[in-house]
């Protein structure tokens, strides 16, 4: 049976991580142009997405290597300064998956209820979803930061059902990650759909009935 809502993960479901990543390359060889040399944003790219690890390398690691690994013409800036500027940009370089806006469009215009429920900071997750420009899809929208619960925790999951007044069983919570996202949302009675392809799977589980390779291919599902 169709479901009647449809709730969403956010980073590398709603947004491709590695465009956002290459947009916001852009964005940081401008602000700090003057400090590095003999670099192009593409290789600032490569090395920013090789210390992201998909977003769950911490940012703190993340910014220790990227000033220890990019070729400062003088002496780099301190680190707090790339942290500040990673969380006053990156969430405004947010880029779509290929398709999400038909995907989104289709399953309202088909009376869907659709949700967002992330793992996340409140300001960041929140900037991500302006910039792409779709709240007016989501019937609600669930940060880790604002509940105090995070995915895989099935409160969060239990949080957001409350929310659209909608029985777990009549759910499809779509997302990429094997734990966070399939088993958590499995564990609170949803049914999950894996986006495969960024994460492997995780081994000791049974691999969920529903599997896609992009967002645009969750509309063959229903």
């Amino acid at each position: 049976m169709a479901p009647r809502a449809i709730l969403f993960d956010l980073d590398e479901t709603l947004t491709d991580r590695s465009q956002s990543l290459m947009k916001y390359s852009y964005a940081f060889m401008e602000s700090f142009r003057n400090y590095l040399s003999n670099i192009s944003p593409e290789e600032v790219y490569q090395l920013l997405k090789t210390a992201d690890g998909n977003g769950y390398r911490s940012r703190e690691e993340v910014f220790a290597l990227l000033t220890k690994e990019l070729p400062w013409a003088q002496k780099p800036p301190e680190s707090f300064r790339i942290s500040e500027h990673w969380a006053s940009t990156f969430p405004h370089c947010s880029v779509a998956t290929a398709g999400m806006y038909e995907v989104l469009e289709n399953l309202k215009l088909h009376g869907i209820i659709l949700g967002i429920i992330t793992n996340g900071g409140s300001f960041s997750q929140n900037k991500k979803i302006d910039t792409l420009g779709i709240r007016e899809y989501l019937s609600t929208i669930i940060i880790s930061e604002s509940v105090n619960v995070k995915k895989p925790d099935k409160k969060i999951y239990a949080i957001a059902l409350e929310e659209i007044n909608i029985s777990a069983s009549d759910t499809w919570y779509i997302g990429d990650h094997p734990v966070n996202d399939i088993l958590g949302s499995s564990s609170a009675g949803l049914t999950p759909v894996w986006i495969r392809g960024i994460h492997p799977w995780t081994e000791g589980h049974d691999e969920p009935s529903y599997q896609i390779d992009s967002i645009n291919q969750l509309l063959s599902l229903l």
